[in-house]
């Protein structure tokens, strides 16, 4: 029965092995929150080392005010984090990538990064948890080069990466990640 349940979920997802992971949905409102990400290649949330004086916060939230203030070299642990998409990333296909199923024309809208040129994106109604844009160029022109380049970021789209933190004292918080190198840390 368990084995019935499992396959049955595959084929709402519309899966079949081996195929990236998607979610059939429609466009994800705004703002987009992807909880439990850390944006870049190799990030993990482990121990943290402050390169100047961090501002912790005691939420994300707008609301947040300030509870504590890390000096430089003082050490914490990443717990977890949300990058908020206030406005998604648009790209547009310059051309046919029959090997993607994609056609020039077709628009990709991104959300958070996952690391080497890989984005959670949204596609004709599916929402993929890891797809594959190192075909696409930046809007100034650089990221993907030569003639396996096939899309263009129209627009970057408007990104926030919130993390929390755990001092020695067992205190946690949130602190910016987007100030500074990744927020100060060292990792």
């Amino acid at each position: 029965m368990v084995a019935i349940a499992l396959a049955g979920s595959s084929l709402i997802l519309g899966q079949t092995p081996g195929a990236p992971e998607f979610k059939v949905m429609a466009e994800p409102a705004l703002p987009f929150f992807d909880w439990g990400v850390c944006p870049f290649e190799t990030c993990m949330y482990r121990q943290w080392t402050a390169r100047d004086a961090i501002t912790v916060y005691d939420t994300w939230k707008p609301e947040r005010r300030p509870i504590a203030t890390l000096s430089a070299g003082e050490t914490v642990t990443g717990v977890t984090g949300v990058v908020i998409t206030n406005r998604a990333g648009v790209v547009r296909m310059d051309r046919d990538l029959p090997e993607r199923n994609l056609k020039r024309g077709d628009i990709l809208l991104t959300y958070a990064y996952r690391g080497e040129g890989y984005w959670a994106a949204w596609l004709n109604g599916r929402l993929y948890g890891e797809f594959d844009l190192t075909f696409a160029k930046l809007p100034d022109g650089t990221g993907c080069g030569g003639a396996h380049c096939a899309a263009t970021f129209v627009d970057r789209g408007d990104y926030r990466w919130w993390a929390q933190v755990r001092a020695k004292s067992g205190a946690t918080g949130w602190v910016d990640m987007d100030h500074g190198v990744l927020g100060g840390f060292e990792f």
